[in-house]
């Protein structure tokens, strides 16, 4: 998206002067993106890049758990400092992967002994006094929404779609083509898939990917068994890592 495009979105959000957003308010025509029949791509303030990351982790789109955390997060941040980037920074370290999402995902990444190797306590500490050793996104950037619902990778499959393929090009391919060194987590089959059948890693060469992570979803009812049947592989590749 142009940048003029993005700070319009972001003008908007201060504008409406909200502490809170219903979902009435962020499917409204001023945050869409682009919409193709029943598939919709909204605006979230998920700009912040940090390109010193060690650790990059990948979801399918934000949920709207995480947008409504981003415009309330945006706000209330941005009123305190009247700061755009710094409004941006925060959003990124409260949003991303929030609530039980999270915990789900620290408990498997302190089994795989990461936090040993960025020399910290606990993995925990990635998103609180450590967070700039960690960038968190999604391979489609900005949330979107199948009827006003959830995305999950399916119906449509990504790979079917004109509208979610151009985002993922335009968007993702650009955000993480400077990421060097980096340990880079898909969460979950259908983002891993990504990676393995698109050529993304002959583009980031210098990078390791974490293969074969389960999606730390409470609704992933499979993910302690997927876990458990990788966990040495996916142990291999965090030692391999420099």
């Amino acid at each position: 998206m142009e940048k003029t495009k993005k700070l319009a979105h972001l003008n908007s959000i201060i504008k409406d002067d909200k502490k809170t957003f219903s979902k009435e308010d962020l499917f409204n025509d001023k945050y869409l993106i682009d919409r193709d029949n029943s598939i919709e791509i909204y605006y979230a303030p998920f700009e912040y890049i940090n390109k010193t990351a060690r650790i990059l982790i990948v979801g399918i789109t934000p949920g709207w758990t995480q947008t409504e955390i981003a415009f309330e997060t945006f706000v209330r941040e941005y009123r305190i400092n009247n700061d755009i980037d710094q409004a941006l920074m925060i959003v990124k370290k409260e949003a991303s992967f929030a609530k039980s999402m999270r915990n789900n995902l620290l408990q498997m990444l302190d089994e795989l002994e990461l936090s040993n190797k960025l020399g910290i306590p606990t993995f925990k500490d990635l998103f609180e006094s450590q967070s700039h050793l960690l960038h968190s996104t999604s391979i489609l950037k900005y949330p979107v929404f199948i009827s006003h619902k959830n995305y999950n990778g399916n119906n449509p499959r990504l790979l079917d779609s004109t509208i979610l393929w151009n985002s993922v090009k335009t968007e993702f391919l650009e955000e993480i083509k400077d990421f060097e060194n980096t340990l880079i987590i898909p969460l979950g089959k259908r983002v891993d898939n990504i990676f393995q059948n698109l050529g993304i890693q002959e583009k980031l060469t210098s990078n390791r990917i974490l293969h074969n992570f389960p999606h730390p979803s409470g609704a992933n009812g499979h993910r302690v068994k997927q876990f458990n049947l990788y966990k040495n592989d996916l142990k291999k590749t965090v030692k391999a890592w420099n």
